[in-house]
C-alpha cells in the first residue's frame, strides 16, 4: 500500500510515483474503505429567506449543535415520521374532527 505525504515536501515525490491509465480497475483490486464504518455525505446546496436562516442558526445555537447538525436532525424526524405515516381519508378526518368537543375557556 503507498504511503500517502504527511507534509508538503513530500507531495512531489508522491505524485511522481502515481501511474495513471484508462483501463478499469477490476473490482477485486479496489481496496477496501478506510473506514467502514464512515457515512458518505454529500454537500446540498439550500435556498431559504433570510428570517428563516436566522430562526436555524439561533436554534442550532441554542442546542450548542452546527446548523448542517441541526437540519439533518430534523430531515431525519420528518423522514420517520412520513415512512411511518398512516394516511386517512378527508372524510375519515373530517370525522374525527366533528366527534372532538371545543375547549371551554375558563373566566
Amino acid at each position: 500500500m503507498t504511503d500517502y505525504p504527511t507534509n508538503p515536501t513530500d507531495v512531489p515525490d508522491f505524485l511522481s510515483g502515481l501511474e495513471y491509465s484508462d483501463v478499469p480497475v477490476d473490482p477485486a483490486e479496489v481496496p477496501p474503505p478506510l473506514c467502514p464504518d464512515d457515512t458518505v455525505t454529500v454537500t446540498t446546496s439550500l435556498r431559504i429567506p433570510l428570517d428563516l436562516h436566522q430562526r436555524v442558526k439561533k436554534a442550532a445555537e441554542q442546542r450548542n449543535v452546527t446548523m448542517s447538525a441541526l437540519i439533518r436532525d430534523w430531515i431525519e424526524l420528518e423522514l420517520a415520521t412520513l415512512e411511518n405515516d398512516q394516511p386517512i381519508s378527508r372524510a375519515d378526518a373530517l370525522r374525527a374532527l366533528a366527534a372532538l368537543h371545543p375547549l371551554r375557556r375558563s373566566a
